[in-house]
């Protein structure tokens, strides 16, 4: 904040301007939704969710829910034999729609041949790397945005390490830590040392529903999402809670924003519920919503502000670049 001279008088600042106050006193968080890769870098979430359905000849094409889709899938695929193995087929999945967009986007035909043959051996942060992407122009300018704030802490529920590899074009040294929101997880060693702290220049990226790279992390199904909740809730400030003590002390003293999450969607239901919700100090936050009809507006203007959220009502590539140009101004 600007220094505030002897005589002068307070002036009313917007919300917008609290916001960039904080990013540059360190008391942001930006929370990054699963949807904010696929739509920018994947060719679009719904249409990646239409491609899922058709790939497992799911049977109810009006209910198109990733959560619903994979949970149907591990009850009824006998061929699956159990749920890691439904994580297991949609990173697969995942990595071959990648290569279908990297075809059709004119990716060398050599590099496409050397990936083909090594499919299986290739973990998806170095398929994605070698075939270009993500490319960081127009589409996923946001992204480099973001990491070019002086932020010490991002959480994501993406699967993905876009957001490391946006840190790491600005020049900065992310480090990647899962939750471990069940007993299977235990054993997955730590990606941080333990005197770690994180910083504006090498800032943590917490992955809050799992990253591709360990496929039983993923809070990918119905029941994942309700096992999370539960073990999000249960020992909070403990020593078995699956939140580290300075993540959630992170989203206690900071302010919120919120990027491509769907209101109604388990993402956004499961994260406000166990984690928001609860916080013991609401503190002026943002989410970013496209424009729904005007009830809907009406409502969820007034659900989000009980909780010091302020509504902004547009695309992300939108509030990104607004946010930028005051943080210049």
């Amino acid at each position: 904040m600007p220094r505030i001279r002897t005589g002068q008088r307070q002036v009313a600042r917007t919300w917008q301007q609290t916001i960039v106050d904080r990013i540059r006193s360190g008391k942001v968080v930006p929370l990054i939704g699963n949807l904010v890769g696929n739509d920018l870098l994947l060719g679009g979430h719904a249409a990646l969710v239409e491609a899922y359905a058709r790939y497992i000849n799911y049977p109810l094409p009006d209910k198109l829910d990733l959560a619903r889709m994979t949970q149907f899938l591990s009850v009824t695929d006998e061929s699956t034999s159990d749920v890691r193995a439904v994580k297991e087929d949609y990173i697969n999945f995942i990595k071959n729609r990648l290569f279908d967009l990297a075809e059709a986007d004119g990716v060398s035909a050599d590099i496409l041949a050397e990936l083909e043959e090594e499919f299986d051996d290739v973990k998806f942060a170095e398929f994605s790397e070698r075939l270009g992407y993500p490319k960081f122009n127009n589409g996923a300018a946001p992204l480099l945005t973001l990491a070019d704030f002086p932020i010490p802490i991002y959480l994501t529920t993406s699967y993905h390490d876009f957001i490391e590899v946006a840190l790491r074009r600005v020049g900065k040294k992310p480090r990647s830590e899962i939750c471990r929101w069940h007993k299977g997880l235990e054993g997955v060693p730590s990606m941080w040392p333990e005197d770690y702290q994180p910083t504006p220049q090498e800032p943590l990226v917490y992955h809050l529903h799992g990253l591709d790279i360990h496929p039983g992390s993923l809070v990918l199904t119905e029941d994942d999402y309700m096992e999370f909740l539960v073990a999000i809730s249960q020992n909070v400030g403990r020593g078995a809670d699956p939140i580290p003590r300075r993540v959630r002390q992170a989203m206690a003293d900071s302010s919120l924003i919120m990027l491509g999450y769907d209101l109604r969607s388990w993402d956004f239901r499961v994260l406000f519920w166990g984690l928001i919700k609860p916080r013991p100090l609401q503190q002026t936050s943002v989410s970013i919503q496209l424009v729904p009809s005007e009830v809907e507006r009406e409502y969820l203007q007034k659900y989000m502000s009980e909780f010091e959220f302020k509504v902004y009502w547009g695309t992300i590539n939108q509030y990104v670049e607004e946010l930028r140009r005051d943080w210049e101004t």
